[in-house]
């Protein structure tokens, strides 16, 4: 192991030779424990990485060509876990999407069970290899289909041997993404013996607080999470605060892993320990996953403060939590389906950015007349989705101007 210890054995005799076979010391009192004796506990160094986009081209039809462009992509992830090795690293993360198929599998799901399994065992094997190669363990992120034949968005973590530890289904994907994959129905908890307790979310599944707060209950210690985006819908930076929020109000590490930016280390108390730089760029820390949760009020204070949190909830009170039809659920019905929504997830991210800039060149070759039909049908093909806003934007200005000239 790499990490740096802390040698407990010569606390333990200490306590031992002051206390009798009962554990009792001479005054009648318990022993103190080593835990408590012990002011730090094995530390390892984590690592996100700041991978920059490296998108397979949705435009591939023949797996293996995709095949052939998701080993020119693990050419260059492979690199990046050898600098992370070099530097020493315990664990890696990986960001959401780590292959860079995402668009690819919106737009080509007939072909995916074809090519995601492979392409997954392909990343599992070459970068698992590469991690064990410096005694690292890996956090690996991508869409995933399974023997079932349904396609989840999953996250793997892998063991210092390069060996699959165990994989974590999305929890809570996105409207669009239901569209064409399928949700989790776990949170499962990976216990290490120098990481703690590990779990992993992805992404969108960070925006409900009951996902983090079921890692916690479980014993997590550390949280991956590989993403695109952040822990929240709202304005200013309230994503990356909600990153903090979610660490700190269940004291646990979250180890954020950013395509392109934002990849952080963030500790227990909610502070951001370790910012990554630059494409590629890894934010480095040694902690102790086991540590840094001390807290409390001025009544009691705690050196875990989980100890308290986690009793002082009151689950009686949360069913509604639970329950799959909340009143508010009929106060705001939703006008899209997930099958539509999916596609035209899928579309905005590939043919839909095509179309809209070639509305954009009409307008700059002053064909008015057809840029206003343009528009107009990007507003009914991809209605709800950005390209639906800024073509509104766009036909209220080129209406205003038409109508002005006509006025003349």
């Amino acid at each position: 192991m790499k990490s740096k210890t802390l040698i407990v054995g010569c606390c333990l005799a200490a306590i031992l030779a002051k206390c009798g076979p009962d554990g009792r010391c001479a005054a009648g009192e318990p022993a103190p424990s080593v835990e408590a004796t012990v002011s730090e506990w094995a530390t390892v160094r984590v690592a996100p990485v700041q991978a920059k986009r490296r998108l397979i081209d949705w435009r591939l039809t023949d797996p293996t060509d995709v095949l052939a462009a998701v080993d020119k992509n693990l050419d260059e992830l492979e690199q990046i876990v050898h600098k992370a090795g070099t530097q020493m690293c315990d664990v890696l993360a990986f960001p959401e999407d780590t292959l860079g198929l995402l668009n690819w599998y919106g737009m080509n799901v007939e072909n995916a069970p074809q090519v995601l399994p492979q392409a997954v065992d392909r990343m599992i094997d070459r970068l698992g290899r590469a991690a064990a190669s410096h005694d690292m363990y890996l956090v690996l992120c991508s869409d995933f289909t399974e023997s079932d034949g349904a396609t989840y968005n999953t996250a793997f973590f892998l063991g210092r041997d390069g060996k699959p530890i165990g994989r974590y289904h999305k929890t809570c994907p996105t409207w669009s993404e239901c569209g064409a994959r399928e949700r989790g129905d776990s949170l499962p908890v990976f216990p290490t013996d120098d990481l703690g307790a590990v779990g992993m979310l992805i992404c969108y599944d960070l925006v409900f607080p009951e996902t983090a707060r079921c890692l916690a209950l479980a014993g997590a210690d550390i949280i991956f999470f590989p993403t695109m985006g952040g822990a929240a819908v709202g304005d200013d930076d309230i994503g990356l605060q909600a990153l903090r929020v979610r660490a700190a109000e269940n004291h646990v590490y979250l180890v954020v892993a950013f395509r392109n930016s934002g990849s952080m280390i963030i500790s227990p108390r909610g502070k951001i320990i370790a910012r990554a730089e630059g494409a590629d760029g890894l934010a480095i820390a040694d902690i102790n996953p086991r540590g840094g949760r001390q807290g409390g009020d001025a009544m009691n204070h705690q050196r875990d403060m989980r100890a308290r949190l986690f009793r002082e909830r009151n689950p009686a009170a949360f069913g509604i939590l639970t329950d799959p039809n909340p009143p508010i659920l009929e106060k705001i019905p939703i006008a899209i389906t997930q099958s539509e929504a999916g596609r035209i997830a899928a579309e905005v991210l590939t043919i839909g950015e095509e179309e809209f800039r070639q509305a954009g060149e009409l307008v700059r070759t002053g064909k008015r007349t057809e840029a206003i039909a343009a528009y107009r049908r990007l507003q009914t093909r991809y209605r709800g989705s950005w390209i639906d806003r800024v073509a509104t934007e766009r036909l209220r200005t080129l209406e205003a101007t038409t109508s002005d000239s006509n006025a003349r």
